[in-house]
């Protein structure tokens, strides 16, 4: 991989995904976080419909080997933030992503992200190499 690749999508809060003080509740910026990762599989055009859902014997998917986000600054009902995705290395098998969340002005969360490319389907799946499709398109940044 080249450069460090970099997605980003812009979230406003919304009255359900706050707590009764008009907070984000901290599960909605994992939520967001995962929200990024689609958006960055489909801007290389891998649509999640395709590889993740597509019920056949090779299904794929990403298990969340590690998450953590750091939250230093509240994110108040209707503002608008920056999920911003930074795709640090990749191995044989995983994405190793910075994530943070910015107003513009601020930093309100910063984190990490590591994914395992599996493969199966249900109740049965094996860590696979990524296929070389998907690294092609990540290694030559889209």
């Amino acid at each position: 991989m080249k450069a460090v690749l970099e997605h980003t999508i812009e979230r406003r809060l919304l009255f359900h995904e706050a707590d009764p003080a008009g907070i984000a509740q901290f599960h909605q910026l994992f939520a967001w976080m995962q929200e990024a990762e689609q958006s960055f599989f489909r801007s290389f055009g891998l649509p999640v419909r395709d590889y993740w859902a597509s019920g056949g014997k090779k299904q794929l998917g990403w298990a969340r080997h590690h998450a953590a986000l750091d939250f230093l600054r509240p994110i108040l009902v209707d503002e608008k933030v920056a999920v911003r995705l930074r795709l640090l290395q990749m191995t044989e098998r995983t994405l190793n992503f910075e994530v943070i969340i910015e107003d513009g002005s601020e930093v309100k969360a910063r984190g990490k992200l590591r994914t395992i490319c599996i493969q199966g389907r249900e109740d049965h799946f094996k860590v696979v190499p990524i296929p070389k499709i998907i690294r092609d398109k990540i290694e030559r940044g889209r």
